[in-house]
């Protein structure tokens, strides 16, 4: 059972470890990176960050890419439909301090494959091809972040996989499901493991990831060379030291219980105003708050509290009235 957590080799990056947090727009901001590397992910992707947005300057897009607490390695997601405009900002990117670039052709949602990118790239094998060429020569590693094709009806993850491959990328987060799935049904982790044999750069697993066996369980049944966390994290960041401890000794850590979680929430809570400043905090934490209160008996009651809330005491009020 243990051996499964090892290091691994990222273009010229060494990393001492193989559990990522993976990309996920909305969420993985500077502070839940941060929680999120505490708590023993090795690689904390950033959110999917607009290349148009980047070129053109956006204050709110550069500050998008301010590391995090503990970030060795800053991994900078970039979506965009022009490999042109993606490789003018790898070049932005890296001269703001990344270390590792990622291009995300994986994004269901209809407003970012409406214009071509996330998904609607990695279907167009050729321009997808392109793009990392472009990304690559800003002279960071590019990493491409695939799902299994559009629909059943267009599986292309081994064309677009040798595709990204021969253009440099070096390594590929894969998540199995069709764009169709979005994030529904279950991930194909056959394709997963028919990747992991068919190319020669560290496939990055991705899919159905919610507890450290089920870690456990896409390592043995796809021999893929690392994992992304993605889901599974949001309000349990301990998901990353549990699956660490799970890999390394083959021990299975009793899951925290809700008043650790509570405190963790809190943490989360004060670490985010901090950052962010009150207002927008007040808006944008509540998705992460909800996530540390799944699967409890109060959960609804609470949950709804929650989304009413509208300023910082209010949420904290809650989450120290649940102690």
């Amino acid at each position: 059972m243990t051996g499964y957590f090892r290091s691994v080799d990222i273009g010229n990056l060494h990393l001492e470890g193989n559990v990522f947090a993976a990309p996920m727009s909305g969420y993985t901001d500077r502070v839940t990176r941060g929680l999120a590397l505490f708590e023993g992910a090795v690689l904390a992707y950033t959110e999917m960050i607009s290349a148009e947005a980047l070129i053109r300057n956006s204050g709110r897009t550069l500050s998008m890419m301010n590391r995090a607490d503990g970030e060795a390695f800053l991994a900078v997601q970039l979506f965009g439909s022009s490999p042109e405009t993606l490789g003018r900002a790898a070049v932005l990117a890296t001269q703001s301090g990344a270390d590792l670039l990622d291009l995300n052709a994986g994004c269901p949602v209809s407003k970012v494959t409406g214009k071509g990118a996330g998904a609607a790239l990695g279907r167009e094998v050729e321009r997808l091809a392109l793009a990392v060429e472009e990304m690559g020569k800003a002279g960071l590693p590019v990493t491409v972040k695939i799902r299994s094709g559009w629909d059943e009806g267009k599986i292309n993850w081994s064309e677009a996989g040798h595709a990204v491959v021969e253009a440099g990328a070096a390594a590929i987060g894969f998540h199995p499901r069709t764009r169709r799935q979005g994030y529904g049904g279950r991930a194909d982790w056959t394709a997963l493991k028919k990747m992991s044999l068919e190319l020669p750069v560290p496939i990055i697993g991705s899919g159905d990831l919610d507890s450290p066996l089920s870690v456990l369980r896409m390592f043995e049944e796809t021999g893929c060379r690392a994992v992304m966390i993605a889901r599974g994290a949001i309000g349990n960041p301990g998901i990353y030291s549990q699956t660490r401890k799970l890999l390394t000794t083959g021990i299975l850590e009793t899951p925290p219980t809700p008043e650790e979680h509570l405190r963790v929430a809190r943490f989360h809570l004060n670490a985010a105003a901090e950052e962010f400043g009150d207002e927008i905090t007040a808006r944008e934490i509540k998705k992460h708050l909800v996530g540390y209160i799944k699967g409890w008996p109060s959960a609804a009651e609470l949950r709804r509290e929650l989304m009413m809330a509208s300023d910082i005491p209010t949420l904290m009020t809650l989450l120290n009235e649940e102690s």
